[in-house]
């Protein structure tokens, strides 16, 4: 990326500079970056052109202590959360360093000093034994059958020893064998075996994709979809699914106990193996 690793000469535009980057990003096929480039893009533009269908946003003036300020009190004032305002002003620090090198005489080291950058822990709330025993034993009557479903992933989840929702969605057919599942985590590439349990077994075998031209495991992800950043998309819409779906459930079986998809990544359960089976979702 060398056309855009020093500082332009004259004025440059924020916008440019950064779908110049975005660009790039999506040749190297980094989905996950261009996905936040491009939020925080959206975001700075709503906040610096206030509706405007074009506005000049030039580097020289984005960059100063005073605009990032004021940017970062917009976004408190919309109830941006902490870490979402931290990932927008840490991208933003990385283009202001691509465009403005460390060690060049008008690099500011300390230009981001006064704006949060730092990341909030985010406590994952696991559910307690006794609420795991009710969403076993609920009558899943009242559910529709995407809700069912998402309920059995969920719970999947827990049984494979926390298994993220990526790799969950990602797991292919012939990741299962002889009893137990072996796949690489999608963000580490660390390969993992996990013994699947009885109960485990029920699930996989009513919600397994039925479909023989789709390699996954499960039918939550387009198995015809091949193009990167069009298979990001894909799981970032599965995901926000998967959530919506599971906030329903939660609603109706565990009314006021808040659930994500990173609730299940809580391997505390061994109590879940006691179980015989899960007629309820099972039958």
């Amino acid at each position: 990326m060398n056309e855009v690793e020093t500082k332009d000469v004259g004025t440059t535009d924020l916008s440019a500079y950064m779908m110049r980057v975005i660009e790039e990003l999506r040749r190297d096929r980094k989905p996950p970056a261009v996905h936040i480039y491009a939020c925080t893009l959206r975001s700075f533009i709503r906040f610096s052109c206030s509706g405007e269908e074009e506005c000049s946003m030039l580097m020289e003036e984005v960059f100063t202590p005073g605009r990032l300020k004021e940017y970062e009190q917009w976004m408190l004032f919309r109830k941006l959360t902490q870490n979402t305002i931290s990932t927008y002003m840490r991208t933003l620090r990385t283009v202001y360093n691509r465009w403005m090198p460390p060690g060049t005489a008008e690099h500011n080291p300390r230009l981001f000093d006064d704006v949060y950058t730092g990341v909030v822990s985010q406590t994952k709330r696991a559910l307690t034994a006794r609420q795991m025993e009710q969403l076993l034993a609920a009558d899943l009557s009242g559910l529709s059958p995407q809700q069912q479903a998402v309920l059995a992933y969920f719970l999947l989840m827990f049984l494979l020893r926390g298994m993220p929702f990526i790799d969950l969605a990602h797991l292919r057919k012939r990741d299962m064998q002889d009893g137990r599942i072996t796949y690489s985590r999608h963000k580490t590439d660390k390969p993992i075996t996990v013994r699947i349990p009885r109960e485990a077994l029920a699930l996989i075998a009513k919600y397994a994709d039925r479909h023989s031209a789709s390699p996954y495991l499960f039918p939550i992800l387009d198995a015809g979809i091949r193009d990167g950043w069009l298979s990001y998309r894909n799981y970032q819409d599965a995901l926000r699914h998967f959530n919506r779906k599971l906030e329903q459930v939660m609603s109706r079986l565990l009314p006021g106990v808040r659930v994500s998809s990173y609730t299940a990544r809580h391997k505390g359960f061994p109590f879940l193996l006691k179980f015989n089976s899960l007629q309820n979702i099972s039958a």
